[in-house]
């Protein structure tokens, strides 16, 4: 009954958003002057980059309008991203792409792979490639605008021989998304958007090391100044029972919210090139099982960050969501939050 009651609130609660979104956009169509971030910055910069010529850098945009108001942080991502949707050679990034060539987990998850000869070692590459491209506009609202994505993250025991240097695991996270801009304040922070979606993750294997499974979510995200707050609730989609172990249909980890709880909160804080990012999870029950994962990318080019990342918790792959991992990274990163 908890569960049902708790699904109950999820839904209603997505519901609401639905609604405060539509509001706010037929809002936003009654005085015309917002563009898709809610921002007059971004209005000031998209109406530039059309009188613009062809060799202005964007960096010359944002100087000329930034009297207008407080920069916005998402809205220079947004506005970077509306810049270069029309070029027919470049995607859009959606989550940060890194790859860590050098990554130690403290406690490695040897059980799924009992089976197999040799050990796991602590030191492996771990590396992600995530990309959207946006499929309409104005599917809920004028400003709406609806996204697939696809997140890739790859974990390879590059330097294991012994094991024949297997990618130990890679999730693949295919999504569809509607973002709805906003702009609305709740005690001094702006919501910029609400991003409603359903999002399927699975590692692609078969038998005993198979994992999926299938979330709606909505992602209210706020900004104050350099600093982004991201709060993603989200609802399990059910699945139907395994009738046994070795049974190809139906759940393959029923237990999965008992470790990854229903929800993250994520903390972004910019401060010139550096970015520095926080996410907590947890499944607010007694067994207190949650996560944690501080993120820190530094310049060391134009287009290149030097990239830190540290997790400690459950449910940082699918193969690991019930295993507890403790794990440090150095690398670089091609994209980032913002």
């Amino acid at each position: 009954m908890k569960v049902k009651r708790y699904c109950g609130h999820v839904l209603a609660g997505v519901l609401v958003s639905c609604a405060t979104a539509v509001a706010a956009d037929d809002a936003v169509l009654v005085d015309g002057s917002v563009p898709a971030d809610g921002s007059a910055l971004a209005q000031c910069l998209l109406d530039r980059l059309k009188q613009a010529s062809a060799g202005t850098p964007v960096s010359e945009l944002r100087n000329q309008c930034q009297d207008l108001e407080e920069v916005s942080v998402v809205g220079e991502r947004l506005f970077d991203e509306r810049v270069v949707e029309s070029n027919p050679f470049a995607i859009t990034a959606h989550k940060p792409n890194y790859v860590l060539p050098l990554t130690y987990n403290s406690r490695p998850n040897e059980a799924p792979y009992a089976g197999l000869e040799g050990r796991l070692q602590n030191l492996e590459v771990k590396f992600q490639l995530s990309l959207k491209f946006q499929v309409a506009s104005g599917v809920l609202g004028r400003h709406s605008l609806l996204f697939f994505a696809y997140t890739n993250q790859s974990y390879w025991q590059a330097y294991n021989s012994e094991f024949s240097s297997p990618f130990r695991e890679t999730n693949h996270e295919p999504e569809v998304f509607l973002l709805l801009p906003q702009r609305w304040s709740l005690f001094g922070l702006r919501n910029r958007v609400i991003v409603l979606g359903l999002n399927h993750q699975s590692n692609g294997r078969s038998g005993s090391q198979s994992r999926s499974w299938n979330r709606l979510y909505a992602n209210f995200v706020f900004e104050r100044r350099n600093l982004v707050l991201s709060l993603r609730p989200w609802y399990r989609v059910p699945e139907a029972s395994k009738t046994s172990a070795a049974d190809p249909i139906g759940d393959d980890n029923p237990d999965i919210l008992d470790y990854m709880g229903h929800g993250e909160l994520r903390a972004i804080y910019k401060h010139g090139r550096n970015t520095y990012s926080l996410m907590l999870r947890n499944n607010l029950r007694s067994t207190n099982r949650g996560a944690v994962e501080l993120g820190w990318s530094f310049p060391i080019g134009e287009r290149v960050k030097g990239y830190v990342q540290y997790f400690n918790g459950y449910g940082e792959s699918l193969i690991d969501y019930d295993a507890r991992v403790n794990r440090l990274g150095v690398g670089i990163a091609l994209t980032d939050w913002l």
